[in-house]
């Protein structure tokens, strides 16, 4: 009985040895494990070093290969070498080969025998510069962007525009494509990811509220060859066409015109910053918002919040414009009439033209006046300019006058008889100050005096003279 037990014993010892050695076998294999895969390279079988060389092969058919986006008819393509992209070869081929070599043992060879069974893929890991993606992304948002457009009324025929739908490309979901593509050697084409902007206002609903009459229009002019500037007065005009407000509706220009971004569509122009006219994102911005302003005092609307610029402008009158700044400086006026009304706004050629709809026109006459006009003379900036001779002057910038103005508007019926009479604003324009460069100061001329002689004093005579006879 012992004897057979012994023997059990010794087969059972050697049976669980070959098992585990059986087992074991690949823990000390010299090579990536079978079915590993980079992507959908195969790399199980190779050693280390075989697996960085297939990776640089890879890097180099990669960066030949450009990532193709289209959009209906359009295709745009990002070359890899534009966004300093590389495979981080050391980094993947360690996440290769560490698989199946860490954890405890039964860990390994469960990872081990699933990849052999399954299949196990790793991810590649890259390198790229976000920032240059990020600017890519901004000129395709530039190109397939579209705000929609409400149905409105034509300021110049009064009939009814229909809508138009709007599109946004999904950045989020284009950089995991974009991503994607770069791990894959087959990426295809992507789909640029566009999703639909809806129109707050259907024709058919312009038609139900009954707006039909034109109660305010008021017109200004840009340079239409400054394209930057141009293209934000039109962006803006864009936005604002076919508001719709209710009785006691509150528009805020900058929740309808939204933040003044690249990515929004909007470009660089000048504007006033700190009383100074530079560069700036939405330059024109500040256009549509004072020919609005004046639309809306003519419409006999109620303002809510305005600021005038810090100095005068070219398209509007003294104390006639609105200045705005996102997230800081806002124009608001309210729907005070018993109907709905709409803006209407619409750039052609040179000319910002800006309305305002309702369901009947006007019964009053409104008149916009200054009562108030006092000029502030600019001050004189001196600048020294050691290139000027000394006592001359240069003027290097003339100066302009500022202004203190106040604005009424007076209200009349048919009859001219004047209704009502208000302030709408009290308003200050800072002056340009004269800028003149001055040559050094003329050195003072000092006039040599010959110096008298000193008497001769005969020896023993004290030179201590008495002061009564001194000069005084």
């Amino acid at each position: 009985m012992r004897r057979w037990a012994g023997i059990t014993l010794a087969v059972a010892v050697i049976v669980t040895g070959a098992v585990a050695f059986w087992l074991a076998q690949p823990l000390f294999a010299q090579t990536v494990y079978t079915g590993v895969k980079v992507g959908k390279m195969e790399v199980g079988g190779k050693t280390r070093a075989e697996v960085v060389q297939l990776l640089a092969g890879w890097q180099q058919d990669q960066l030949l290969k450009p990532i193709l986006l289209s959009h209906e008819t359009a295709v745009f393509r990002i070359e890899p070498e534009h966004i300093d992209y590389v495979i981080n070869i050391e980094a993947t081929a360690d996440a290769v080969w560490q698989f199946g070599r860490e954890g405890s043992v039964w860990e390994r060879i469960k990872k081990i025998r699933m990849a052999k069974n399954e299949g196990w893929s790793i991810p590649l890991a890259i390198k790229y510069n976000e920032n240059k993606l990020d600017s890519i992304i901004e000129q395709l948002q530039e190109t397939v962007n579209r705000s929609p457009r409400n149905a409105t009324l034509s300021l110049r025929t009064g009939g009814i525009l229909p809508e138009e739908e709007g599109r946004r490309l999904d950045i989020g979901v284009l950089k995991e494509r974009v991503l994607a593509a770069l791990n894959r050697a087959d990426a295809g084409t992507i789909v640029l990811p566009v999703t639909p902007v809806y129109p707050e206002i259907t024709g058919t609903e312009l038609a139900e509220n009954g707006i039909k009459e034109l109660i305010a229009v008021y017109t200004t002019e840009f340079n239409a060859e400054d394209s930057n500037r141009t293209a934000n007065v039109r962006l803006s005009a864009q936005k604002i066409n076919g508001k719709l407000l209710y009785p006691g509706q509150i528009f805020s220009y900058n929740d309808t015109v939204g933040p003044r971004e690249k990515s929004q569509g909007f470009k660089e122009a000048m504007e006033i910053i700190n009383g100074e006219f530079v560069p700036g994102i939405g330059g024109g911005v500040c256009q549509v918002s004072s020919t609005l302003y004046n639309a809306v005092i003519m419409s006999g609307l109620a303002i809510v919040e305005r600021t005038n610029h810090s100095k005068p402008l070219t398209y509007v009158p003294l104390g006639r414009d609105a200045t705005v700044v996102y997230n800081a400086i806002d124009f608001k006026f309210v729907n005070n009439s018993p109907a709905p009304v709409m803006v209407m706004a619409e750039a052609i050629g040179n000319k910002l033209n800006v309305g305002i709809f309702g369901q009947r026109a006007l019964d009053k006459n409104i008149e916009i006046a200054i009562t108030r006009q006092q000029a502030i003379a600019p001050a004189i900036v001196k600048k020294a300019d050691p290139a000027l001779a000394p006592g001359q002057s240069k003027i290097e910038k003339p100066g302009k006058s500022g202004y203190e103005v106040t604005v009424v508007r007076i209200i009349r019926d048919s009859t001219g008889k004047e209704l009502k009479r208000e302030v709408l604003s009290r308003d200050k324009y800072a002056p340009d100050n004269t800028v003149v460069r001055f040559g050094p100061e003329p050195k003072a001329v000092q006039s040599e005096v010959p110096q008298a002689s000193k008497p001769l004093v005969p020896a023993g005579v004290s030179e201590n003279l008495p002061e009564a006879a001194g000069t005084q």
